[in-house]
């Protein structure tokens, strides 16, 4: 039989113990870009107080009739990534 040094089989064990770990934890982990309570967070943070509809449509994030507190409403375009206004339209 080989003799596999002490060192080598610890490291192989830490390994495999990480890799365990790490497995679940990313199981089921969703990008902010296709999370609608991540768009709602960044909407209420912009000042918006309700909106009636939030879709995903490709590259962007669709809101229609989004309200901020002084009583207006918008419809508008989030980027992806960056949650950037990229089309706003006063209602």
């Amino acid at each position: 039989m080989t003799k596999v040094s002490r060192i080598v089989r610890l490291a192989c064990a830490a390994s495999v113990v990480a890799l365990a770990s790490a497995v679940p934890a990313s199981a089921g982990h969703r990008e902010p870009a296709d999370d609608p309570a991540f768009v709602a967070e960044r909407l209420h943070r912009m000042g918006f107080v309700e909106w009636r509809k939030l879709r995903w449509d490709g590259h962007v994030w669709k809101v229609d009739d989004a309200r901020r507190a002084n009583g207006h409403a918008y419809d508008l375009q989030l980027e992806s990534g960056s949650f950037d206004i990229i089309r706003l339209k006063r209602d």
